[in-house]
């Protein structure tokens, strides 16, 4: 049985609730007409898996100390773990152009991963989940290229996540579990 997106959804959202401070932090749902202002400036369609995550919650929002809570974890590397945060609609614009930009990224990763959530900003992030918008695959890519003593493409990297944003949203559940 495929997993439904929003389904996977409100289920994280119900575990996020545990953490209140950090489930209040999302912000409202994300209109099909701003969606729509994105996609015509992109000049492609988003996944729909990704509009309809949005249409539930369009990203998360500053909380009441002005520090955003990250809600998405990451292992990588020797236990690396990283806080990504989820982008609304216009942050995964800007992340995706900051993407696109740097010829490093767009030369090992191509033009199709769109990324959703980011450790850090979203004009400079050292690792962001992405999603693929021709297969639908979730990666984690390492973004950040600071050693000069070694070549670009071998300090940036790739690593499938999921299979779709839904079992992605599964796999974070059972982070917080």
């Amino acid at each position: 049985m495929a997993l439904d997106i929003a389904e996977s959804w409100e289920q994280f959202r119900q575990v996020l609730a545990v953490y209140c401070e950090t489930h209040l932090v999302l912000n409202p749902p994300c209109s099909t007409e701003q969606i729509h202002e994105v996609e015509t400036r992109l000049s492609f369609e988003l996944p729909s898996s990704l509009k309809v995550l949005l249409s539930m919650n369009d990203g998360q929002r500053v909380n009441s100390n002005g520090v955003k809570k990250a809600i998405f974890k990451s292992v990588s590397g020797w236990d690396v773990y990283e806080r990504h945060i989820f982008l609304g609609i216009r942050d995964i614009e800007t992340a995706y152009r900051t993407f696109i930009d740097d010829s490093v990224l767009r030369s090992e990763f191509g033009v199709n991963e769109i990324p959703f959530a980011v450790a850090g900003s979203p004009t400079r992030y050292r690792e962001a989940f992405c999603l693929n918008r021709s297969i639908g695959v979730v990666s984690l890519i390492w973004t950040e290229y600071t050693d000069p003593f070694n070549p670009a493409k071998w300090q940036v990297d790739k690593f499938t996540r999921s299979q779709s944003l839904a079992e992605f949203i599964q796999k974070q559940i059972e982070f917080y579990r």
